[in-house]
């Protein structure tokens, strides 16, 4: 009889082991499944495609390309080094026999792996020119910085367009090349941008640098959903950083 009372206490002590060992695997299971979504998206995060950057009107001077490209090199890289910034320079890159064609640009952004295209001084007739790329279902956002072209078509093909509330001062260099590079940043990640937040995602990836104001249509009193006004806070400064 004892022999089988301590053959019961055996086995009861045999599963409880085996039971114990079951549970202590599991977390260990779950926490191998945690860190392989956030390797994933991490890898989502950082594969997040080519932003490319058109350098036109009062921003393509080869000075400012050079100092503001060195300066995105940095954290970024080149795409043709291996990076995610593809630069664009109006009108050398679109040279067409004699003629520039702004709707050279449709080839270069046109790519599945380009997710965002930062147009800076956009030349007249380049919302024209995508919004042939729109009309056929092209969806990756523009992001427009003080455009040249007609406000209307800008705001159509773009996700936000940003004038410069003084014409008559000189944006500072390097606080520009960090705008971009925060919209660099923000390209990488972003969301669709709804009418209700879009001011103050706008500030916040402008930082304290800027203000975004509303942008007010002169001729008709319209404030458009989607058109702001960027003022700078920073001293007046001249030229490209060094």
């Amino acid at each position: 009889m004892k022999r089988k009372f301590f053959l019961c206490i055996a086995a009861a002590c045999m599963i409880l082991l085996a039971s114990c060992e079951k549970k202590a695997e599991e977390p260990a299971a779950g926490a191998a499944a945690v860190q392989l979504q956030n390797e994933e998206s991490e890898i989502a995060i950082n594969d997040g495609g080519i932003t490319a950057i058109l350098f036109a009107y009062n921003y393509n001077s080869p000075e400012f390309v050079k100092d503001c490209l060195d300066y995105l090199d940095d954290e970024f890289g080149l795409e043709e080094n291996g990076g995610i910034i593809r630069p664009l320079v109006f009108p050398d890159d679109f040279k067409s026999g004699n003629k520039t064609r702004i709707n050279l640009l449709r080839d270069y952004v046109r790519e599945t792996n380009v997710n965002a295209l930062i147009a800076l001084g956009a030349p007249e007739d380049t919302a024209a020119a995508l919004t042939v790329l729109r009309d056929q279902g092209w969806k990756t956002p523009v992001y427009s910085l003080f455009p040249q072209d007609e406000p209307l078509p800008s705001e159509y093909v773009s996700a936000f367009v940003l004038e410069n509330a003084d014409l008559q001062r000189h944006v500072d260099a390097e606080a520009l090349f960090q705008l971009l590079a925060s919209l660099v940043r923000y390209s990488q990640t972003a969301e669709e941008l709804s009418s209700a937040t879009i001011k103050t995602t706008l500030q916040d990836v402008a930082g304290f640098d800027w203000k975004v104001l509303p942008y007010i249509d002169s001729e008709t009193g319209i404030r458009p959903a989607n058109h702001f006004v960027l003022q700078s806070v920073l001293p007046v400064r001249y030229g490209t950083i060094k």
